[in-house]
C-alpha cells in the first residue's frame, strides 16, 4: 500500500480549503488530515495532526501566513526535524510577502491559480525535500521580488560583481562542487536531474545540498535560490527554471 503524504490545507476561505482538499484526496498518496482558517489555527492543527506538508495561505486573519510559516519552521528545526514543509499559496499581488515567505522557511510557493497536476506535483516535490519550481511564474516571481527589494533599499544596491568576485561572504565557505550545485539548484535542476548531470547519485546530490543549506545557514533550496539571485550566482534570465515531478 502506497504510504501516504498527510496535508493540513490552511486558507481563511472555506470554499478553497475544500477545492484544494478534493484535488488531493483524489491521489492514491496524499490526503487531507485538516483544514485551518487563519495561521494561529493552524499551528494547533499541526500539534495535533503532525502533517508533512502544509498549503499555507499568506493573507489571513488573527495570525498571518507569514508569522505562522516562521513558527512552523523555527519549530521544527529546534526539534532538529525537516517536518512538515510549507508551501506557500500565493498570487502576483503577494510578490511583496513571497521573500519573507521564503526567509521564513517556507519550500517553495504556488500561484493559487495554478493546475491542479501541478499543485499535486509541487506537495510532491517539497514531501522529498526537492526543489519547488512552478515554470509558469517561479522565475520571473523571484526576479520581481529581488529588483523591488534593491529598489526600496532592503537588497543590494548595484549590480552584483564579477563572477569571480561573487563568492564571497557566507557563499566562500562552499566547495567548488557545493558551489555547482547551488547554481544548477537556482536554474530549476531537481536533485534527480542533478544526478544525472553530474553522474552522481541522488543520494550524494542530497549530502551536498545538505551540506549547502547548512553552510549557508538556510532551511530550504528556495531559500538557497533567492541567496544565488541576490549575490549574482545566477542572474535575471539566466535560470533555466523547470518542472521536474
Amino acid at each position: 500500500m502506497t504510504e501516504q503524504i498527510r496535508v493540513l490545507v490552511a486558507d481563511d476561505q472555506g470554499v478553497i480549503r475544500m477545492g484544494l482538499a478534493m484535488i488531493l484526496d483524489h491521489e492514491p498518496d496524499l490526503t487531507t488530515v485538516a483544514q485551518a482558517g487563519d495561521g494561529e489555527e493552524a499551528l494547533r492543527l499541526i500539534e495535533q495532526y503532525d502533517p508533512d506538508v502544509v498549503l499555507m495561505d499568506i493573507r489571513m486573519p488573527v495570525m498571518d501566513g507569514l508569522v505562522a510559516t516562521e513558527r512552523i519552521t523555527a519549530a521544527a528545526k529546534e526539534s532538529g526535524s525537516n517536518r512538515p514543509a510549507v508551501l506557500v499559496l500565493t498570487t502576483f499581488d503577494d510578490e511583496a510577502y513571497v521573500l519573507s515567505a521564503v526567509r521564513a522557511g517556507a519550500s517553495g510557493f504556488l500561484l493559487k491559480d495554478t493546475d491542479p497536476d501541478l499543485l499535486v506535483s509541487a506537495v510532491r516535490a517539497v514531501h522529498r525535500g526537492d526543489s519547488l519550481v512552478d515554470p509558469a511564474s517561479t522565475r520571473v516571481l523571484l526576479e520581481r521580488c529581488v529588483e523591488l527589494e534593491r529598489q526600496v533599499g532592503n537588497g543590494p544596491a548595484e549590480a552584483p560583481p564579477p563572477a569571480a568576485g561573487r563568492w564571497t561572504g557566507p557563499l566562500a565557505q562552499l566547495s567548488e562542487r557545493e558551489r555547482e550545485i547551488l547554481v544548477w539548484m537556482a536554474r530549476g535542476l531537481s536533485n534527480r536531474d542533478l544526478a544525472a548531470k553530474l553522474f552522481v547519485s541522488e543520494t550524494t546530490v542530497k549530502t551536498h545540498v545538505s551540506s549547502v543549506l547548512s553552510k549557508l545557514g538556510l532551511s530550504s533550496r528556495v531559500q538557497a535560490v533567492v541567496v544565488a539571485y541576490e549575490a549574482g550566482v545566477v542572474r535575471p534570465g539566466e535560470a533555466e527554471v523547470r518542472w521536474e515531478g
